[in-house]
Order: structure tokens, then sequence, then C-alpha cells
């Protein structure tokens, strides 16, 4: 399968601008992190500045080109993760969208994936202060790390302080973990907070299964 990323420099330029304009104006449409988005749109600006000072052939130097080269694969490496966690399964993206970003458009022969059944099973480690780690499994095989059939991710949503949630309106959206495990880490002005989870399933259609239970912890500081 063909890359999705022009090889050229000056082509890549002109798509990663497309790309982060696309993904900025539907940030919130498409569910992405703020977070995720910050730290994309960072890696374009290191790589924007970097790009112009090596574009300069008469006065750059062997260090100009260097950083270039580094900012790109920076750059490549955080679009290639952010494709993956928000685009490529996500339902809320039409494949005209993606089409427009000049991303690869899946085929549609492959059995479709089912829809969850099950909802995942949480552990909060808070063995490194300000920071929780959540140890992921299915409730259906609470002993195994593997991920139900045809399941992409973990969608991990939070709530801070006050009650426990009792709808999924009072939470917010961490992002999703493709592994057994999923990090947040606080600041410690949000010591001794009690933080929920609620987690649940996403297939690689970007359909949901069922949230799970309450997952509880203090952020120790």
């Amino acid at each position: 399968m063909a890359d999705y990323l022009p090889s050229s420099d000056p082509e890549f330029d002109l798509w990663q601008d497309t790309f982060v304009k696309t993904t900025k104006a539907n940030q919130v449409i498409w569910v992405i992190s703020a977070e995720r988005q910050t730290a994309l749109e960072s890696k374009q600006s290191i790589w924007n500045t970097a790009f112009s000072k090596a574009s300069n052939k008469q006065n750059r130097t062997s260090a100009d080109v260097q950083a270039k080269n580094d900012a790109r694969y920076d750059l490549e490496k955080e679009i290639r993760s952010f494709t993956s966690e928000f685009l490529t399964y996500n339902s809320l993206v039409s494949d005209s969208d993606r089409t427009l970003m000049g991303l690869t458009v899946k085929s549609g022969t492959r059995t479709a994936s089912p829809v969850p059944t099950t909802s995942p099973l949480g552990m909060v480690d808070f063995s490194v202060r300000l920071q929780h780690i959540l140890r992921l499994s299915d409730q259906a095989t609470p002993q195994s790390k593997a991920k139900p059939a045809g399941v992409h991710g973990c969608e991990v949503w939070a709530k801070l302080g006050g009650d426990a949630p009792k709808d999924a309106s009072e939470l917010s959206y961490l992002g999703v973990s493709t592994t057994s495990s999923f990090t947040t880490s606080y600041e410690g002005k949000q010591a001794n907070t009690m933080a929920y989870y609620w987690l649940r399933w996403v297939n690689t259609r970007g359909e949901h299964g069922p949230w799970s239970n309450t997952v509880s912890s203090i952020i120790v500081g």
C-alpha cells in the first residue's frame, strides 16, 4: 500500500498544512483531544521554522538541513500516531474527509468488526506521584490483556473532583489506548483530588460498546 505522506519536502509541507488546519477546524466534531491537537501543532511549528530555514539554499548550513530532517521525522511520527488514534477508525470522520486530507481510505471488502458487547475493566496504579496508570482488561477475560475481537482500543473518559459521575455528560475525553494500559499525568494543584474514570471499547469502525463501572482513585501528591 502506498504511503499517504508525500515524499518530497515541499509537497509534504503543503500536505501537512492542510492536514493540521482540517483537524483543528473539526477538533470538536471529531472528538479530538485538545492536548493531542496542541502537540500536533507544536510539532508543526518546529517543522515550519526548520523547513523555512533549510529552504534558503544560499545561507543554510548542514546543521539547518539536519534540523529540518529531524523536525520532519518528529512531525511524521506525530501525524501517524494522531491519524491512527483519531481519524482511521473514527466513525465521525467520513471517507470523503479522509480523501480531502490525502489519507488512505481502507477497502470495505473486509469482514465488518462486531459492535463490542462487553466493557473494559480498569485498575488504577497510583504508585507514581501525580500519575495514574489504568491497567486494562475485558470483563469477559479479566486475567488476559487481550482486547475483544474487532476492538481497536479502549476509550478513557474522566471527571475530577466532586461526586462520582452519574451521566456521560459530566466526563471529559482523555484518549484511547490500543494497549493494556493508559497513563494520565496530573499537576501539583490536582493532588489529593479524586479522579473518576469511565471506559468503553471502540471497534475498528468507530462503534462503541457499553460503559464500564466507575473506576476511581485519589491523585497522590
